[in-house]
């Protein structure tokens, strides 16, 4: 079923491309917020990353109107590779839209501490990744107990 699907390459350049937009502004900020010792900058930029964040989750929905959506419902067969994209970039974006409240809310007391939020993420999409390849997800194979 995904065979010539992954990995998705066009799916790649826009993930690193979101992700060096979302934090790009926060890790701006925390340098300049050290130098001034005004860690209160640091936390406006947590607003920018998470309105990024919460435009890559609702990118289906701000591609389609309702009436598309409705139709791309009811069609019998999709395009997995769509599928898995706006999977992967919904999944993204609400990692962004949280790593971005924590700045906005708590990056005044948590400073460079609140990076620690993406390492955390990063192995969780580790993990999500060797389970899915694990299953036979990614090799085209049903996962475990399907048919």
């Amino acid at each position: 079923v995904l065979t010539g699907v992954w990995p998705l390459k066009r799916y790649r350049v826009r993930r690193v491309a979101a992700i060096f937009l979302a934090i790009s502004p926060p890790i701006a900020c925390a340098f300049l917020a050290s130098e001034l010792g005004r860690w209160d900058l640091f936390e406006r930029s947590g607003s920018i990353t998470t309105a990024i964040g919460l435009l890559l989750a609702s990118r289906r929905y701000i591609r389609y109107s309702v009436l598309e959506l409705a139709v791309l419902q009811a069609q019998p067969k999709s395009d997995v590779a769509e599928i898995l994209e706006d999977i992967f970039t919904a999944k993204l974006g609400l990692a962004l839209s949280a790593f971005g409240t924590i700045i906005w809310g708590w990056g005044k007391y948590l400073g460079w501490a609140s990076f620690t939020y993406l390492m955390v993420w990063a192995l969780f999409a580790a993990r999500d990744f060797r389970r899915d390849l694990h299953n036979g997800c990614l090799h085209g194979a049903p996962a475990s107990g399907s048919r």
